[in-house]
């Protein structure tokens, strides 16, 4: 009987911890959605305060700008002359480029708001505002993936004879789904927060790594690879002045970078007078171009393309709430709601004036902060990026720097994320990082063989053949179909893997089955280890494989939590999987002065 009632107890205190947790997240719920609908004229006005301790400009507002400038620029560069393939130019610097200009100006000027909020409520001088720009894995996926498609099937259809209403079907199709991207991302915004609170640190950071090792650090070495003489010389200069502290004089070094490497450029013929000629010839003015009655009048067309507009989207949001994290690790606790009504916003307004390119904030905020960046290099970005875009001088510009030579400095961005994420990772967890970085390496590795491929066949073929399923049938290197199934909603693998791989070494097993049946949902409706997005059933998916393969792995987990409450494996683990956090300093304190006391009484 006493042991029956000792049950019972334990029961109702489980109960009683489910009852909290459901109630405590419905009333932060509540709480979000009323301050979200409240208005605060004092928290607004904030911003706007003189505040004297908040520096407007610091020599480290140039480097960041220089970072986060090219690191646009490096973007829009690939996005320009891939969609010039398909699309007038006239659409190219005219309607989408102003667009973006109008998303960019809305975006840095909203962060730096924040920032400014934040420095005043702080009282502190050292506040960095959030960098902000084109997202670039969603660009690719909307240029790839739906402008590409859409323009060469209309060619097919109208027989090559309407080349024009090709284009801008393709073009406004693409807006439509941007503009659903930004709906799904202000839909997510209220449960930003309890996102951030309820998912392992490590494993945000840890998918954030990913984008930083393979998208901003390999995949930008390859063009310094590619011409040594021109960039060593400015790679060695930017990772000696940011690694090993060493200035040179009172210049920043990402603009002393840029300077050699662009005299390199010149010097070595890499950069060409007849390169320049030719982008004087789109100079001139464009008036922006607002779409939003083609975004509506071809929102029936999106359908086919959900299934790369939903995975942008969710992205997206995840991306922020990564950035969130990041800037939260680096000192600036911003909140998660706001940056990704930011997003969400600007997205929107890209969508209505032209761009289909969706916006977000950019990873690398401790390392723009750790070049000393604050607030001015936002708004300087957004304010060259304005003539630049509204006047066709991007195309001339491009052509007189070594773009090159500032890839150093979006290396640097990539590999600080990733120590940056090492530095709060306890040792024990250093498989899961690294398991969960593999995602996003395999998503680069398949866009990389795909867009290479399919480029080389346009080339020298009939221009709209792809990479479908006759070429990889005949990759025997290497399993394709595996790398396809690993690249599949990339962003979200990188964070399941790492969540399950923590709970799996800190033997957190119904932790681990939870975010395994929560991994097996998403594959099922194709969110990953898929390529479309819908309830993936039929035979020639995989998506229902990696949903009972989850299952099962479910099952497992569930047979090692059982094993355990019986003493049969060892207890879960007590240490904290965030070096960082203030539970890990509350747990290591108790661990020094158990040791202690242990000496003691040995002694």
């Amino acid at each position: 009987m006493h042991n029956s009632s000792e049950d019972n107890i334990v029961v109702l205190n489980r109960n009683d911890k489910i009852h909290l947790f459901f109630e405590q997240h419905w009333n932060a719920l509540r709480k979000s959605i009323r301050k979200l609908c409240t208005f605060q004229p004092g928290e607004w006005r904030d911003a706007f305060r003189r505040n004297p301790t908040y520096p407007i400009f610091t020599k480290g507002d140039i480097d960041g700008l220089v970072a986060l400038f090219i690191d646009n620029m490096a973007t829009l560069l690939t996005i320009i002359l891939s969609l010039l393939s398909v699309l007038d130019s006239d659409i190219v610097y005219g309607k989408i480029l102003p667009g973006v200009s109008l998303a960019m100006v809305w975006g840095n000027f909203y962060y730096v708001y924040m920032a400014r909020k934040l420095a005043y409520k702080e009282k502190r001088d050292d506040i960095c505002a959030m960098p902000y720009g084109i997202n670039t894995p969603g660009a690719y996926a909307f240029v790839f993936g739906i402008i590409f498609p859409i323009y060469y099937d209309c060619i097919q259809e109208n027989n090559n004879s309407d080349k024009r209403s090709c284009q801008e079907r393709a073009w406004y199709v693409a807006l439509a789904s941007n503009f659903i991207t930004g709906i799904i991302i202000l839909s997510l915004c209220l449960f930003g927060e309890f996102i951030r609170r309820n998912t392992p640190g490590v494993a945000l950071l840890s998918s954030l790594s990913a984008l930083g090792f393979t998208y901003l650090a390999l995949n930008q070495y390859l063009p310094i690879a590619a011409t040594p003489i021109v960039s060593f010389v400015p790679f060695a200069i930017v990772m000696i002045g940011y690694f090993s502290g060493i200035k040179v004089g009172p210049f920043p070094v990402a603009a002393v970078a840029l300077v050699i490497g662009t005299g390199l450029g010149w010097a070595t013929s890499l950069n060409k007078g007849e390169d320049v000629r030719n982008a004087t010839l789109v100079i001139k003015a464009y008036a922006p171009a607002f779409t939003a009655k083609a975004v509506f009048t071809h929102m029936n067309q999106i359908g086919p393309f959900l299934s790369i507009t939903i995975p942008t989207a969710i992205s997206v949001a995840v991306g922020t709430i990564q950035c969130v994290e990041s800037a939260k690790r680096g000192g600036d606790l911003y909140p998660t709601r706001e940056s990704m009504f930011a997003d969400g916003m600007g997205t929107i307004i890209a969508s209505f004036f032209g761009s289909f390119l969706g916006m977000t904030t950019y990873i690398g905020h401790p390392a723009f902060k750790k070049m000393g960046a604050r607030q001015s290099y936002s708004i300087i970005n957004c304010l060259i990026y304005v003539p630049l875009c509204f006047f066709g001088i991007i195309a001339l510009f491009l052509r007189i720097i070594a773009i090159v030579a500032v890839n150093p400095v979006i290396i640097f961005i990539g590999l600080f994320i990733c120590t940056e994420t090492l530095a709060i990772t306890p040792p024990r967890l250093y498989p899961a990082f690294l398991l969960g970085i593999m995602p996003a390496i395999a998503d680069w590795s398949r866009a990389t063989i795909i867009n290479g491929v399919s480029s080389a066949y346009s080339s020298f073929t009939i221009p709209n053949i792809s990479f479908t399923e006759n070429i990889t049938s005949h990759i025997t290197e290497f399993s394709y179909s595996g790398l396809n199934n690993f690249a599949g909603g990339s962003l979200l693998q990188c964070i399941f893997l790492t969540v399950i791989m923590i709970y799996m070494i800190d033997r957190k097993f119904i932790r681990a089955a939870i975010w395994s049946l929560l991994a097996g949902l998403l594959s099922f409706f194709g969110l990953i280890h898929a390529s479309n997005v819908g309830i993936l059933y039929r035979a020639t998916d995989d998506g229902w494989r990696f949903t009972v393969a989850y299952a099962m792995l479910a099952f497992v987990f569930i047979l090692f939590e059982i094993a355990q409450r019986r003493g049969w494996v060892q207890e879960p683990e007590t240490e904290p999987d965030d070096l960082s956090s203030e539970e890990w300093t509350e747990w290591n304190k108790k661990r020094i002065a158990a040791q202690t006391c242990i000496k003691i009484t040995r002694f």
